[in-house]
């Protein structure tokens, strides 16, 4: 029978085998200089100064994590679906294209169909963190450039876009601008992280959809801890009542997602790829779990299938 540890492996080997969604659907302009930060992140990670030097000849690089930036305040207030990605990156780079001003990015964010009140929120809150950035590092990439440490790197994040805010959703727009640029895999701008065991230091958010394979593949199980233990008790009795009066008798194992978000986030670090686990629970998630498409789901052959599991 497949370990925890060989669930954990196979999750992130489809996380490694698909792309962000994010970067996915990046207008093909933005997608170029995604693939020339690649190529001179891995041809001098080795060497900041040359690697700064050679960022300087990517056109427009700043526009790319100024675009970056307003997307992560957007999801503060919502998660958007690849159709919106899409509709926003082609508006941003109708509108703004070169040169960022509040008045561009409204229009593209009206063109998108973001609600006013929403643009008004996120535009002033990037304005406000370019502001700062630009009397700091000089520019916006060199601010996510030369960033060496993930939990300094998150703060300044959340600081700068996010004025200092708390919660649950704030979170989840923090973890979509840290993860795009720590990891080889998304866009390596922050090569000190990204080209160390620092990128290893990434603690996931823990959305419902990454909670919920993690619970129903099993694994968790073999975390030493009490919620672990408390999940893998109430697992075993539903297992046992269905042994005894069959499936249709045996009512659901409900969890709430707060109250197993840390063991989600240690299962992630356990995993040995935190940002491609979470990349790959998420694609399951939604994709297959969500719908129970079990006999075409990518970790099928070892997934302990209990569907019985719901979070709310």
């Amino acid at each position: 029978m497949p370990t925890a540890d060989d669930i954990r492996k196979r999750i992130v080997e489809h996380g490694m085998s698909i792309s962000d969604r994010v970067i996915a659907t990046l207008p093909p302009r933005y997608g170029l200089m995604v693939e020339q930060i690649r190529s001179i992140s891995r041809a001098y990670k080795n060497d900041l100064d040359t690697f700064l030097a050679n960022l300087s000849t990517v056109k427009g690089l700043d526009i790319l994590v100024i675009y970056l930036a307003l997307l992560a305040v957007l999801y503060k207030h919502k998660a958007l679906s690849d159709g919106e990605l899409r509709k926003l990156g082609e508006a941003f780079e109708r509108y703004v294209y070169d040169v960022f001003s509040a008045s561009r990015a409204r229009r593209a964010l009206e063109e998108a169909g973001v609600e006013r009140e929403v643009a008004d929120d996120a535009i002033s809150n990037v304005a406000r963190a370019l502001n700062v950035i630009g009397s700091k590092y000089k520019s916006a990439y060199l601010w996510v450039a030369k960033q060496r440490k993930i939990s300094h790197f998150e703060n300044s994040i959340r600081s700068l876009l996010f004025r200092g805010e708390g919660g649950s959703r704030v979170g989840r727009g923090v973890k979509l601008f840290l993860r795009l640029f720590i990891h080889d895999a998304n866009i390596p701008l922050a090569i000190k992280i990204a080209y160390t065991h620092e990128y290893k230091k990434y603690i996931l958010h823990g959305d419902i959809y990454t909670a919920l394979v993690t619970l129903r593949s099993g694994a968790f199980e073999d975390v030493a801890s009490l919620t672990a233990e408390k999940v893998k008790a109430r697992v075993a009795r539903r297992l046992l009542c269905e042994a005894r009066e069959g499936r249709q008798r045996c009512g659901d194992v409900v969890i709430r997602l707060e109250s197993v978000r840390g063991l989600v986030r240690h299962v992630g670090k356990i995993s040995g790829d935190p940002l491609l686990y979470e990349r790959g629970a998420y694609d399951i998630g939604v994709n297959y779990c969500r719908d129970l498409k079990c006999d075409i789901c990518p970790i099928r052959d070892v997934c302990r299938r209990y569907i019985f599991v719901k979070l709310k």
